[in-house]
C-alpha cells in the first residue's frame, strides 16, 4: 500500500484527497489527522477536496449496488484486527509521537521548520485560551481561538513579538472568538520563529508603543515541528 511523504506538498495534497474520499488505511489516516491537528494548510486542502467530491453527490444519479457487491464487501470487512496488531499501533505511535512530539527538541540535522505554534494564557483546566499557528509556507500567523479566558471590564490581551536588539512588535489584541490571520513578509520568515510571543493586559487602545506595555499575563517560545 502507498505511504505518502506529508512533508512533500503534492503527496501531501494526494493524501488529503484520499483522506476526504474515505480511502486512506488506518495508519495513513492517523497520519493525516495528527498533521492536520497543527496545520491550517492540510486542513485548507483536505476542505477543497471535499467541496469537489461533493459534486458527485449532488449531480450523479444514484445507482443501487448489486447484491454481489455487498457480499464482497462483508466478506472483505469481516476480517478482525486485534488493537495492538502491529499496524494499528504503528499508527496510534505516530499520531502520538505527532502530538506529543511538539513539545520535545527535535534534532539539529533536520530540514528547516516549515511551521510552529504556541498555546496562549491557559484556563483553570490546563486547555489553551489561544493557539497561534505559522505557516512559512503561506507567510501568515492564524490566531484561533479556543477557550477564551474572561478579562477585566475595559481590559483585552494584547499580543507581541519580541526580538532581541529590537522592539516589540504588537500583533494587536487576541480575538475573542474564530479566527484572526495575520500575513507576514517573506523577509520576516527566519525572524519570526526567532521571536518571543508575549501577552500583556492593555486598556481598549492598547499599548502606546512596545517600550510602554502593560502587565505581562503569558509569553512563550514557539514550537517548531518539522515533517
Amino acid at each position: 500500500m502507498h505511504e505518502y511523504d506529508l512533508s512533500d506538498i503534492e503527496q501531501r495534497n494526494q493524501a488529503a484527497a484520499e483522506y476526504a474520499l474515505g480511502c486512506l488505511s488506518a495508519s495513513e489516516k492517523a497520519k493525516v489527522e495528527a498533521l492536520m491537528a497543527v496545520s491550517h494548510d492540510l486542513q485548507a486542502e483536505v476542505e477543497h477536496w471535499r467541496e469537489v467530491l461533493d459534486v458527485f453527490n449532488t449531480s450523479l444519479e444514484p445507482v443501487k449496488p448489486s447484491a454481489d457487491v455487498w457480499k464482497n464487501i462483508n466478506q472483505r470487512t469481516k476480517k478482525t484486527e486485534s488493537i495492538w496488531s502491529w499496524k494499528a499501533l504503528a499508527g496510534f505511535s505516530f499520531a502520538l509521537m505527532l502530538s506529543v512530539g511538539l513539545f520535545l527538541q527535535w534534532p539539529q540535522n533536520v530540514e528547516p521548520e516549515n511551521m510552529a505554534w504556541v498555546p496562549l494564557i491557559s484556563n483553570d483546566k490546563k486547555e489553551p485560551g489561544w493557539i497561534m499557528n505559522a505557516s512559512v509556507e503561506n507567510q501568515q500567523i492564524t490566531i484561533e481561538s479556543k477557550y477564551p479566558v474572561s478579562m477585566p471590564n475595559d481590559t483585552y490581551y494584547e499580543l507581541w513579538l519580541m526580538e532581541d536588539g529590537h522592539e516589540p512588535m504588537s500583533l494587536g489584541f487576541l480575538p475573542d472568538s474564530g479566527k484572526k490571520v495575520i500575513p507576514f513578509a517573506k523577509a520576516w520568515a527566519d525572524r519570526l520563529l526567532n521571536c518571543e510571543v508575549v501577552v500583556t493586559m492593555e486598556g481598549p487602545k492598547g499599548a502606546p508603543d512596545g517600550y510602554n506595555m502593560g502587565p505581562v499575563s503569558d509569553k512563550a517560545k514557539w514550537k517548531r515541528v518539522s515533517f
